[in-house]
């Protein structure tokens, strides 16, 4: 992640990493959606980055599965 985000990623000083040191360790979000995955490394010559590209891979739905993110933010589990 360092070579991919380079200086876009924060930095903690040693008094906030203390601050924040045992917090939280893992936080899980379950996200009813799969996607196939497939290698981008062009993504990471983009001047313009985000979170998104820095992953460098691209997201392709499965194909004939009918499901979108617009079906899944309806799902009855998730409140706005």
């Amino acid at each position: 992640m360092i070579k991919n985000v380079g200086s876009r990623l924060p930095f903690f000083t040693s008094k906030e990493s203390n601050l924040v040191k045992g917090s939280i360790d893992f936080l899980g979000i379950n996200f009813y959606y799969a996607l196939y995955t497939k290698n981008n490394a062009k993504s990471l010559q983009k001047k313009n980055r985000d979170y998104t590209t820095d992953t460098a891979v691209e997201l392709i739905p499965f194909p004939g599965n009918g499901t979108s993110t617009d079906e899944v933010n309806k799902h009855v589990g998730i409140r706005h």
